[in-house]
């Protein structure tokens, strides 16, 4: 016997519930008729039924939401209306049938998502990208590597890197998406000039979170900001950052990778995730989107001030990055000078920490404060400096391969070991 939980439009949960009610050995019945998402999410985290039968146009469900249901352990079968069938959305749910379909083909749905089975054998009930359909692999763009600049607490210049260095990659010719991901300290739209500044992160993320993040909906939240250099801006405002869930930037990050070039995402310095402390359900995660990007990156960027107290708050956070998955980093040290030589910092780093390459930037505050006055780069305020030249010999070593789609190379960065 099967236990349903319906959430459905009117029509079709009065046929639905008739149709079982009167099946001659359906093997089914309906223990809860929902009247919202609230109450179908409340019924699902009780343990009430098997299966969670919902309309997919039902308000407030999205793709977050649809996973909420299924962390709560029940099956979910989505149905899709006439309305919703131009669409196809499915909000990641791997079982959806017409909300037309006979009692037969919906328990037989049933069946699927409670044993966790599609047409190929078992699988997970739950798709994080929104495929176009095995017809399309071959023409897909090869997805564009990811790279995450972090750093710990301090303010020791993530920004300005990530700024930088993904103009360096877009000068050199590689299409480069910026992508403020700092939920606390958002701040590239100024540092770029962008009067205009829109939540461009808190779009995206809707988006996704309502199935609808396609190459259209994502080329109208990236403005050029500098020739091949495209910017999503951040979340504005702080208080917004309730607004970034990470099921929803999971599949942004998946959406910009699938425009090929590479991804460069800015992120704050918290990594805990002890929301779960606070609440009794599913919980907003303030530093959702640095745990993404760092979990999803092909590359990071650690960024630390050429001071011992920045030094150590990096070894200290070695632990939290590697739960992660984050392996080896490029390291970047930032306003190297005296007293400490970039000789001394890099043999310092490398003692204490597995990085992949240690590059030196030198103290250049004059240089950086023009820059931040005029809103623009440095390759626009200062191109001769050396702080410039330092940050494009990093992109250099950083930037795709051309004969391999714009893959990141396997080899590591090379070291730049330069005094102030």
């Amino acid at each position: 016997m099967i236990d349903i939980v319906l959430c459905a439009s009117g029509r079709d949960e009065v046929r639905i519930v008739h149709d079982v009610a009167r099946g001659p050995g359906s093997g089914a019945r309906i223990v809860r008729r929902c009247a919202d998402l609230a109450e179908t999410t409340a019924v699902a985290a009780a343990g009430i039924g098997d299966v969670v039968v919902i309309d997919l146009g039902v308000r407030g469900l999205d793709r977050d939401a649809a996973a909420d249901l299924l962390r709560a352990g029940t099956a979910v079968v989505g149905l899709r209306s006439e309305e919703g069938a131009a669409t196809r959305t499915s909000l990641g749910l791997r079982t959806v049938v017409d909300a037309s379909a006979s009692l037969p083909e919906l328990l037989e749905a049933c069946e699927r998502a409670i044993g966790g089975e599609g047409a190929s054998g078992a699988e997970e009930p739950w798709v994080q990208d929104a495929g176009e359909g095995d017809e399309a692999d071959e023409h897909r763009v090869p997805p564009a590597p990811l790279l995450a600049v972090w750093g710990p607490g301090g303010a020791p210049g993530r920004s300005t890197v990530a700024a930088n260095l993904a103009a360096e990659l877009a000068d050199a010719g590689t299409g480069t998406v910026l992508v403020d991901a700092d939920t606390h300290n958002p701040a590239l739209s100024q540092m770029l000039g962008v009067l205009d500044e829109s939540p461009g992160l808190v779009a995206a993320c809707r988006a996704a979170a309502r199935d609808t993040l396609d190459a259209d909906t994502l080329d109208a939240l990236l403005p050029s900001a500098r020739g091949r250099l495209h910017l999503l801006s951040g979340i504005g405002v702080p208080a917004r950052w309730a607004e970034v869930h990470r099921a929803s930037l999971d599949d942004v990050w998946t959406g910009l990778r699938g425009r090929g070039g590479i991804v460069v995402a800015d992120v704050g310095a918290p990594l805990e995730e002890d929301e779960e402390l606070s609440y009794d359900t599913a919980a907003p995660q303030r530093n959702a989107a640095a745990l993404s990007a760092l979990s999803r990156a092909d590359t990071v960027i650690a960024v630390v001030s050429a001071d011992p107290i920045s030094i150590t708050r990096l070894a200290r956070e070695r632990d939290r990055l590697g739960e992660l998955g984050v392996g080896e980093m490029h390291v970047v040290v930032n306003r190297v000078g005296p007293p400490a030589n970039a000789a001394r910092v890099t043999e310092l780093i490398r003692g204490r920490l597995p990085a992949a390459s240690v590059t030196c930037l030198p103290e250049d505050s004059s240089v950086c404060r023009r820059a931040a006055w005029d809103g623009a780069l440095l390759a626009e305020t200062a191109p001769r400096s050396a702080l410039r030249r330092a940050l494009r010999d990093l992109a250099a070593a950083l930037r795709p391969p051309e004969d391999t789609g714009g893959g990141v190379t396997s080899e590591p960065a090379r070291e730049s070991a330069m005094a102030g």
